[in-house]
């Protein structure tokens, strides 16, 4: 059997690889694919929380989406109380982050595309499966949640990348359905692969972990049985979701209770379900995707399938009032920024511009000081205040190393940051060059053109050699008289200049920081 499958493998991998190509040559694709894979590498690995606050922050757009996201009413119990994606990292996890970060690309699949209002629907539907997936497995006890809105979604990942990619060629699958031959075999004519496999091909290449993938996987009536792992949790929620979507979807009220037992009787083998459940979870996740699409920006409106489904449950059926309604909220700025505000507190970087950015970081440093915190945690909240408030190019921290007499970046955020970090780090012993001045005199220093004749003698070689930007700062962290560290940032976009105010802000996140390795030293977490 095994070696089946490996046969079978061989024989996708080539139409695979030609898809794969075409759409790597689509515009969007490549930045879709980019992000999604770098998020799913980095949860895996040893510094994951650096690392994904580090990939997300690339993104300014999907930075904002997922500060929303995350303190929506899909994630109630939080309520404006994430500001930065670090935080958002510490308090939900890693994995959390992962699940909604690739919501929110897959999102946005259809966004500019000349044939984006004729698929939509396409997208809302995925997107209510997915909603509904959690919706069930909270009604029926069904762990992993978050990770079930994933695989309900990448179930039509290969038809939904077709589909918003390349165009023409799903309008020859449909053509061929339109004739009379199932979608999967029409999409392996005009493809050389199916779209379950395309999907589960790209689900690999972006380096979707392995319980994801087999979560993605349809269930065969033959194989309908009792899950015995997470995967096999997953993959049951995921085809039960997208069933029951598809059976409220394409089932009219008249033929509903049966259409409900037949589900009922097709998944009787694999879990216990009363059909009053499967509406409820419906019901759920009608709410669910109302409540949060004007965070995630989808356009409900007018959407064919949502009306037929909120038909087949017996809700609002008066689909011009609740359309003009969504599209009043979508048009009205201050309808918008209402709504916002009651799931968000503030964090809007579009509308409240950088200095709201800065005081919202300040609140979530403080509140993770108020707990039981751990000293990286809070120099990432930090950094990343830095790096997004002020426009920054990166943002580093220095830490004394005593036992090797030198001073040496630890992490932070911005461009080349895995190729920067192991080249800064300089002796302690002094020299007349602007670190060194500032560490010994503790003096905070701000560089506005390092090639200027006074200024060009006082930067030393390794910062030439590896870093090279022309403007820059340095905030030492001084305890007891001594500069245990230093904060860095710079600027590749044109010298920094500082407000009084804003240097003001930059001066309390330093405060913070000598507060959280004070409280370190004396609990000895250090």
């Amino acid at each position: 059997m095994a070696s089946t499958l490996a046969v079978k493998e061989r024989e996708t991998l080539k139409p695979l690889e030609a898809v794969l190509r075409r759409l790597s040559d689509s515009s969007g694709f490549p930045t879709l694919s980019t992000t999604i894979s770098d998020v799913n590498r980095v949860v895996s690995s040893d510094s994951s929380a650096q690392q994904i606050t580090q990939v997300i922050l690339r993104d300014v757009s999907l930075t904002t989406k997922l500060l929303q996201l995350v303190n929506s009413a899909v994630y109630g119990q939080f309520h404006g109380r994430i500001r930065t994606i670090s935080r958002a990292v510490l308090i939900l996890g890693c994995e959390a982050v992962r699940n909604a970060t690739m919501t929110l690309m897959m999102l946005e699949f259809s966004k500019g595309r000349p044939q984006e209002r004729s698929v939509q629907d396409e997208l809302v539907g995925a997107f209510f499966a997915g909603v509904l997936s959690k919706a069930l497995c909270a009604q029926l006890g069904m762990p992993n949640a978050e990770e079930a809105v994933i695989c309900t979604m990448c179930q039509n990942l290969g038809k939904l990348l077709v589909t918003f990619f390349l165009y023409e060629e799903s309008r020859k699958v449909r053509s061929l359905v339109e004739q009379g031959l199932l979608e999967e075999q029409a999409a392996e004519q005009v493809l050389g692969i199916s779209y379950r496999n395309l999907g589960v091909g790209v689900a690999r290449h972006w380096n979707f972990p392995d319980r994801l993938v087999e979560g993605m996987q349809r269930i065969t009536a033959d194989g309908m049985s009792a899950p015995t792992s997470d995967a096999e949790n997953l993959r049951l929620a995921a085809n039960l979701a997208n069933d029951l979507y598809v059976t409220a979807l394409r089932s009219s009220q008249e033929d509903k209770a049966a259409a409900l037992e037949a589900l009922r009787k097709r998944y009787g083998a694999a879990i216990k379900l009363d059909t009053k459940d499967l509406v409820a979870a419906v019901d759920q996740a009608l709410k669910e995707v109302a409540d949060c699409s004007t965070t995630v920006s989808l356009p409900i409106a007018g959407s064919s399938a949502l009306h037929a489904v909120r038909v087949w449950t017996g809700g609002a059926v008066d689909e011009a009032t609740s359309a003009q309604t969504d599209l009043a909220v979508a048009a009205d700025p201050l309808m918008r920024d209402v709504a916002a505000l009651d799931a968000l507190e503030n964090a809007n970087e579009a509308s409240a511009g950088a200095q709201h950015i800065i005081s919202a970081g300040i609140r979530d440093v403080t509140e993770a000081l108020t707990s039981d915190f751990a000293l990286n945690d809070v120099l990432r909240m930090v950094l990343e205040t830095m790096h997004r408030g002020f426009g920054f190019s990166r943002t580093m921290i220095y830490i004394r190393d005593a036992r090797l007499n030198t001073m040496r970046a630890r992490f932070g955020f911005g461009a080349e940051m895995e190729r920067l970090i192991p080249l800064c780090e300089f002796p302690l012993a002094f020299a007349p060059d602007v670190f060194h001045v500032a560490l010994e005199k503790s003096v905070d220093i701000v560089i506005e053109d390092a090639n200027a004749d006074h200024i060009a003698r006082r930067i030393p070689e390794w910062f030439r050699q590896g870093v090279n930007t022309k403007s820059f700062l340095l905030l030492p962290i001084p305890i007891k008289g001594t500069a245990i560290g230093m904060l860095y940032a710079d600027s590749e976009r044109g010298a920094i200049k500082l407000s009084p105010e804003q240097l003001g802000s930059l001066r309390t996140l330093r405060s913070q920081v000598v507060l959280a390795f004070k409280h370190g030293a004396a609990s000895g977490r250090l």
